[in-house]
């Protein structure tokens, strides 16, 4: 008899564990903007498979993330910068100055690391003067990266008055936007090993928490002997060679370096990471949540080409869901009671 009342005590504390369990996944998916975005991308999936018949195609998930890897490293990096409560809305010209400048290295040259190195030390020196500008001179990172915005842009024009051609013919970089790795793009290795070392960065060291520290409370982490300007110069930094990484993929991919690259590509970024649940105002958000939101416009993107669709609604819908998904955040965390 006792035995099997130990038999069946167990039984009901496994089955109660089992409800825990699921309690906390299905809370998980309603309480969290990572949950919700989750949800969507499932159920635009399902949508697209049953009523296209290119969207599961191996081609067409492929070519989708190696489009999306782009804008993913540098959301990643932007999401880093956000939650320590500044921005940068210089990314999209990186992306033609950057361009311009590896492919007149390469074609110089003919020497791959030098291109990529030139590249991403043009992102070093751009983090550093808008750090520099926003924390010494106390001017707003929007202010200043607006401003920089038009500078970068200007100095891709100087250089060059028209698109950069390939003449180096090194199929080494071609590679790098075209290529594989056994069955996946390049650009998607290069994708998830940048979300793999940032995750870590930010989850799993002091650094990363004195990102949040610092979003969140700059003042109190002051007087907590953090080093404020130093970590959001290195979000700053970190920002701008990200999208110097990503001007190299992009310039790969188009097999030229073009002065009008990247127009509107960081109103994409910030609002894949605003659509990530990164807060305006610092010290919340997640990779996890910028990840899910970068797929959800990109297969909301993609989307609309495969059902025939009008693709200037592209833009309209991307900035209604964003606008929408902040709202519902917000509304979201409210509700839930969540900081």
């Amino acid at each position: 008899m006792r035995s099997e009342g130990r038999t069946e005590v167990s039984v009901l504390t496994g089955v109660s564990s089992i409800d825990k369990g699921t309690k906390r996944f299905i809370s998980w998916f309603v309480r969290t903007q990572e949950g919700v975005l989750l949800l969507i991308v499932i159920a635009l999936c399902i949508f697209l498979t049953l009523n296209t018949h290119v969207f599961l195609t191996a081609r067409n998930i492929g070519v989708l993330l190696s489009v999306v890897s782009m804008t993913a490293i540098t959301a990643y990096a932007m999401t880093i910068l956000m939650i320590a409560g500044e921005v940068d809305l210089s990314v999209g010209s990186m992306q033609a100055l950057v361009g311009v400048l590896v492919m007149q290295v390469l074609n110089a040259t003919n020497n791959l690391p030098l291109g990529i190195l030139t590249g991403l030390v043009v992102g070093i020196v751009v983090g550093l003067i808008n750090a520099g500008a926003s924390l010494k001179l106390g001017i707003n990172s929007l202010i200043v990266t607006l401003a920089m915005l038009s500078i970068v842009r200007g100095a891709a024009y100087v250089a060059t008055q028209a698109a950069v051609q390939n003449f180096h013919k090194l199929p080494e970089f071609s590679a790098i936007g075209n290529g594989f790795i056994g069955p996946v793009p390049w650009p998607v290795a290069i994708m998830v090993g940048v979300f793999i070392v940032l995750y870590l960065l930010l989850n799993h060291t002091t650094f990363g928490r004195y990102v949040y520290v610092v979003g969140g409370n700059p003042q109190a982490a002051r007087l907590a002997g953090v080093r404020v300007n130093w970590i959001k110069t290195v979000a700053f930094v970190l920002t701008s060679v990200m999208a110097a990484l990503s001007a190299v993929i992009l310039v790969s991919r188009m097999n030229s370096g073009q002065n009008n690259a990247g127009y509107g590509f960081e109103l994409q970024v910030v609002g894949a990471v605003l659509l990530g649940g990164t807060g305006l105002g610092g010290g919340t958000g997640s990779l996890v949540g910028t990840f899910f939101a970068v797929l959800l416009l990109a297969i909301l993107n993609n989307g609309i080409i495969l059902l025939g669709i009008n693709s200037s609604w592209q833009i309209a819908v991307n900035g209604l869901l964003i606008v929408l998904a902040v709202y519902l955040n917000a509304r979201r965390r409210q509700s839930f009671g969540l900081s």
